[in-house]
């Protein structure tokens, strides 16, 4: 059985880096250190308190940058198969902030099962996110995921994810539409209850303004000894 337990007030630090590119090209990338305490736990619901280290990004094109995050707090929320139920507090969030928060939080595409588990069983698990994107536009992504056990090293649970995802929106002016995949492996640690690395690749094909074109954005979450 594996389930987020925390207790209140602990502390993990994790770094978090982003990368999008364009047609094998590199359009944007953002790093993030953020602090995490456990600010309360009850029952179902922990909510935590975070805080952004620091936050750098590039962009190859205006506007296609990240906001930069740096000092500003906000909180969440989760439940015990750590499923994100939201921001809870905007805290010191900037207004663009808040958006790439809210996205970052809605595409977790991590979470626990429901029962107890083996290696080789499997879980799923859908989910739906606004996404900022180039010139102020919007995209809505909705992915389907199968989660695995792939094993056990102690507390370890080694956890393998495949899905698929569809897009719609629009992008600097154009409508955007397509699919893609989602492909990643994260490890939970059952013994300090909390996800430990997360990394994971979404690969689409898009079409923008009649024109066809592939997209693949990468992220890793890992905790910092």
């Amino acid at each position: 059985m594996l389930r987020l337990m925390p207790d209140e007030g602990q502390v993990s630090r994790y770094v978090i880096e982003l990368e999008t590119s364009m047609a094998g090209a590199v359009m944007s990338t953002q790093q993030i250190y953020r602090t995490e305490t456990i600010a309360s736990v009850a029952g179902d619901a922990i909510e935590i308190q975070a805080v952004v280290d620091s936050s750098a990004s590039t962009a190859a094109m205006p506007g296609m940058g990240a906001p930069d995050l740096s000092g500003m707090s906000y909180a969440f929320g989760l439940d015990a198969r750590h499923r994100v139920t939201g921001l809870t507090d905007a805290g010191t969030l900037s207004p663009a902030g808040e958006v790439v928060v809210r996205a970052m939080l809605d595409s977790s595409f991590f979470e626990l099962p429901e029962g107890e588990v083996s290696p080789g069983d499997s879980w799923s698990g859908q989910g739906t996110a606004e996404m900022p994107a180039a010139g102020g536009g919007t995209l809505t992504m909705e992915t389907d995921i199968a989660y695995t056990l792939a094993g056990l090293d102690g507390d370890l649970a080694e956890i393998s994810i495949e899905g698929t995802l569809t897009m719609s929106g629009n992008a600097g002016g154009m409508p955007v539409a397509g699919t893609g995949t989602v492909s990643g492996t994260a490890i939970f640690d059952a013994g300090r209850s909390r996800l430990q690395s997360h990394d994971r690749v979404l690969a689409m094909d898009l079409t923008a303004g009649g024109m066809p074109m592939s997209m693949q954005m990468s992220t890793t979450r890992g905790v910092i000894p």
